[in-house]
């Protein structure tokens, strides 16, 4: 089976449906993590899971599996540590990618993602140097919690045949959902700026970013294939695994394991809502005099780059007024900041047409190598009616966010992304672009939500908000999010799984 530019259908009979689609028909997420213990008991597990993985070609249209009558969709991938208790060959181990088989956890990944202090993998509640560790991760959407809760029953059932060689570490499953609105819990729309794969879109497939992106075994926006993970022939005796492509392993004869598989990167991230709005709220006293829920608005907006029914600035500075395509526009006419800041979150995640110093062409095809698909899901209940936001001129409703107070309880995202390359995307996107405080010209501007704090006696990092004839420079940032938990995991091929569950 030769690769190319795009996926076939053929193609994606093996893919996992997580890697193409936000399974937003499933609202309900659940994610349990496990270790092994046993090789062959592990094996086994996964040759039994394998059977239930909702496949890329199957979806949209889920059909409940009529031999297992699990009414979630699932899907699996391993740690870099899981692979290495499954069995897998040290030569094989070792052609993944380094960042992959450290960890999330590690302090090679802390430093460069600067998840220190209280940011810490010690502080973690999944994934961290204290908690058990992580070798494969159940990925589980279902309508409602009732086929969320009966999936995760029927599944525990099954794996007590596993006995001692499978654990699931129950304490540390996460659950999530979506909120009404597609609203992450600081009140703004969340998951507009998709990317799409090239080639699914059956109207227009020339459209989108290149699918060596996402998927492994396919040419990115380099023009290239990306580096996969390989096999001995020796250790494939039954030939399971298709032959490597690549001119220097296909010479050597080795087996590709990563061809229509994917990296998937987990973060838990705490938000602290009433501490975000309470910011707001002392910088509208700080600038107006007054606590007034418009200007929090406003200034909330220019930290995110997006009114919060999704508008973005650039399209509509003044007004949130949604447009048709909420992601058809660019930052390159805007190359001070008047209309969006530079700094603002989803001007930096994803800088589009204005990456200085580069002109507008290369900065678009930067962008694209940076492209991530996101699966986040929200946790916890929202600490006021989210919808309150909808109209940035309704002054009676904005109260909700001027009244805001903490009320104890634990609400933030599950962030879930999927690259051919957690460096090259997802690492580069975080550590480059949201830490950085001199990101595109700044100064002491880290990204206002995500971005690494200096929590040391001399706290530095503010928002800048450029205007004419004068902007506005924000108070220090204290920090809205924190991290939780974080896994790096491989998301395998049907065909992968196959050869990973041999015995």
């Amino acid at each position: 089976m030769e690769t190319g530019e795009h996926l076939t259908d053929e193609d994606l009979r093996d893919v996992q449906a997580f890697v193409t689609s936000g399974l937003g028909r499933q609202p309900c997420s659940g994610y349990l993590f496990l270790e092994f213990r046993e090789v062959e008991a592990a094996r086994a597990w996964v040759d039994d899971l394998s059977r239930n993985v909702a496949r890329a070609g199957d979806w949209p249209v889920f059909q409940r599996n009529p031999d297992t009558a699990l009414p979630a969709v699932l899907n699996l991938a391993f740690t870099g540590l899981g692979l290495g208790a499954l069995g897998l060959a040290e030569s094989s181990q070792q052609t993944f990618p380094p960042e992959f088989l450290e960890g999330a956890g590690s302090p090679e990944r802390s430093w460069v993602l600067g998840d220190t202090g209280e940011d810490a993998p010690e502080f973690w509640e999944v994934g961290g140097s204290r908690c058990p560790p992580v070798h494969a991760v159940v990925l589980l959407h279902a309508a409602n919690q009732g086929q969320m809760d009966e999936s995760c029953a029927l599944l525990r059932k099954r794996w007590e045949r596993f006995g001692a060689g499978v654990i699931e570490h129950d304490k540390l499953a996460q659950f999530g959902g979506i909120i009404e609105g597609h609203k992450e819990h600081f009140g703004f729309r969340d998951g507009i700026a998709q990317p799409r794969i090239a080639g699914l879109s059956k109207e227009n497939p020339a459209t989108g970013v290149r699918a060596g992106e996402f998927v492994l075994g396919y040419r990115n926006e380099y023009g290239f294939y990306p580096p996969v993970p390989v096999v001995e022939e020796a250790d494939d005796p039954d030939g399971v695994l298709p032959r490597s492509l690549n001119p220097h392993h296909a010479a050597r004869g080795y087996r590709d394991l990563g061809r229509n598989g994917s990296f998937l990167v987990y973060r838990k991230l705490e938000q602290d809502v009433a501490g975000f709005w309470a910011f707001l709220r002392s910088e509208s006293v700080r600038l107006q005099g007054v606590a007034d829920g418009a200007f929090m608005v406003w200034l909330a907006s220019r930290m995110v780059g997006r009114w919060p029914n999704g508008t973005p600035l650039a399209l509509s500075p003044d007004r949130d007024r949604l447009p048709a395509d909420p992601d058809a526009f660019g930052y390159s006419g805007d190359s001070l900041g008047l209309a969006c800041p530079v700094g603002a979150h989803i001007r930096r995640t994803h800088p589009r047409d204005h990456l200085r110093p580069a002109e507008r062409a290369e900065s678009l095809r930067m962008s694209s190598r940076r492209r991530l698909l996101r699966r986040g899901r929200t946790y916890g209940p929202p600490l006021f009616p989210l919808e309150a936001l909808d109209d940035a001129e309704d002054r009676e409703r904005l109260q909700a966010v001027v009244d805001c107070e903490p009320d104890g309880r634990s609400r933030g995202v599950h962030f879930l992304c999927i690259n051919a390359s957690i460096k090259g995307q997802f690492e580069t996107v975080q550590q480059a672009w949201a830490n950085n405080p001199r990101f595109n010209g700044l100064m002491d501007n880290p990204d206002p939500l995500m971005g690494q704090r200096d929590e040391g006696p001399a706290r530095l990092g503010a928002h800048d908000i450029p205007g004419c004839p004068a902007g506005i420079r924000t108070s220090v940032l204290p920090r809205f999010v924190r991290v939780r938990g974080g896994v790096y995991a491989f998301m395998p091929s049907l065909t992968a799984l196959r050869y990973l569950a041999r015995r």
